[in-house]
């Protein structure tokens, strides 16, 4: 059975302002397939004519590394990926005339927690909190992490973007658990598993219960029996042009 690749990532960026492609560079890529047990970081220290006095810091090298591993993947899952890293990313490629990142589907935890709840904050260390997954989010708790770290990596200080980068991994572990617990409630999610008779992102077997209305139709209603997903789906055909076909 053919399962999506599903690559798990998070970008840690510095600038006058981190937020903006144009005013800030990719100085962490964390990342992890999913089932993989830990995440890895690439830094940008890692890729030649990193920094500079004159220029600051330099990610194309980075950036090429992370497009390579991103290629790989069917679905990138980011938390505020919609809204920023993809766009980021994009904003960096254009910036160093790289071609765009590979089209894989974007799926957003932040943005599939709002759609499904209404959690007083849908940032990724509340969510992990209130949904008690195993892994947590780093919290940064003294000012020689925040702003430190940051100010530090602006000067070319190593020690800084591999403190950083632990940091990323962190945030990482807690996205894939993360997403496995928000995915069940995703109703627009790619389907993964390209067995029909079975639920499109386990795997596992499905129990047919009931109906669904849509518009002037109705499909039959399914549910996955596997107690830790438990996703509900429906039919693509509806249910009297079952009926007819089976006449």
């Amino acid at each position: 059975m053919k399962k999506s690749r599903i690559l798990i990532a998070d970008l840690e960026t510095a600038g006058p302002n981190s937020f903006r492609s144009d005013l800030a560079a990719i100085v962490n890529f964390g990342f992890k397939f999913l089932g993989e047990k830990r995440a890895r970081v690439l830094t940008i220290d890692q890729f030649p004519k990193w920094f500079s006095t004159e220029k600051g810091l330099n990610d194309k090298g980075l950036l090429k590394a992370a497009l390579a591993i991103m290629e790989e993947a069917e679905i990138v899952v980011f938390h505020y990926g919609s809204r920023f890293d993809a766009k980021f990313l994009r904003g960096r490629c254009a910036i160093h005339g790289l071609t765009p990142p590979s089209p894989a589907k974007v799926v957003d935890t932040w943005e599939l927690a709002r759609r499904a709840f209404n959690f007083s904050s849908n940032r990724l260390g509340n969510l992990c909190d209130t949904l008690r997954v195993k892994h947590k989010k780093y919290q940064k708790d003294n000012p020689d992490e925040w702003p430190g770290w940051w100010i530090r990596t602006l000067a070319g200080d190593k020690k800084a973007i591999h403190a950083m980068a632990r940091y990323c991994a962190q945030d990482v572990d807690a996205l894939a658990d993360l997403y496995l617990v928000l995915r069940p409630y995703a109703t627009t999610h790619p389907r993964l598993v390209e067995d029909r008779s079975k639920c499109k992102l386990c795997g596992s077997r499905v129990q047919y219960r009931g109906t669904a209305v849509v518009g002037e139709h109705r499909y039959r209603r399914y549910q996955c029996t596997n107690g830790k997903c438990g996703h509900w789906d429906r039919e693509r055909r509806a249910l009297k042009d079952i009926i007819d076909h089976e006449d």
